[in-house]
């Protein structure tokens, strides 16, 4: 079975963009309309997703089915695993990367430990990395999970604290994949809805 990883495409500009239609969240995402039309389908029927021009989204029921399919990616997925004394070497190894998860959570409010560390990093450079990350890190065990990944996942990305860290939704969506984290990437997004009105600012 194929990882649906591009389906976050349409996840994340459902959560972050405003005023979408089916054509536009195509366009926007860089996927085939027919596929786009048919995930926004899946999430009408769990009333997730609402309008057949103008796209209406009820961005709490969206995160909840986004953290499922977060859940079903991650454990089809084979990352490189780590174990780094000082976290921030590992963008000596890195290309363009996001982090998400506990460590990107622990940076914005600080409730989880930050661990594990979820990074996404270009799936054409995973073998470079592995080099470089050789030179300063155990490589098979650890707490760094590093993931090949779409670089989609930057979008609606910032800085803090000196890393990249992905969209605030992606961070919850990634939170309640993990199960232990759920509440608190519910409580997460939550905030950040509160205080953006859940729209992405230009």
């Amino acid at each position: 079975m194929r990882i649906p990883i591009k389906k976050e495409r349409i996840f994340r500009r459902l959560c972050l963009d405003k005023g979408l239609t089916i054509t536009s969240l195509a366009r926007s995402a860089s996927l085939p309309k027919s596929y786009v039309s048919k995930t926004v389908e899946e999430l009408r029927a769990k009333q997730a997703v609402f309008g057949t021009g103008k796209l209406t989204v009820d961005r709490k029921k969206l995160l909840r089915e986004w953290g499922e399919l977060k859940r079903s990616i991650l454990a089809s997925s084979r990352p490189l695993v780590a174990d780094i004394l000082i976290p921030d070497r590992v963008k000596e190894a890195l290309g363009p990367y996001v982090v998400s998860g506990p460590f990107a959570e622990m940076l914005v409010q600080g409730q989880t430990p930050g661990k594990p560390m979820i990074v996404y990093s270009d799936e054409n450079r995973m073998e470079d990395t592995l080099d470089k990350l050789s030179m300063f890190a155990t490589i098979g065990k650890g707490s760094v999970f590093i993931y090949g990944y779409d670089m989609d996942i930057e979008y609606g990305s910032s800085m803090v604290k000196g890393w990249r860290i992905a969209a605030l939704p992606q961070i919850a969506a990634d939170l309640i994949a993990l199960s232990t984290y759920a509440d608190i990437g519910f409580e997460l997004f939550n905030r950040w809805y509160d205080a953006s009105g859940g729209i992405r600012k230009p």
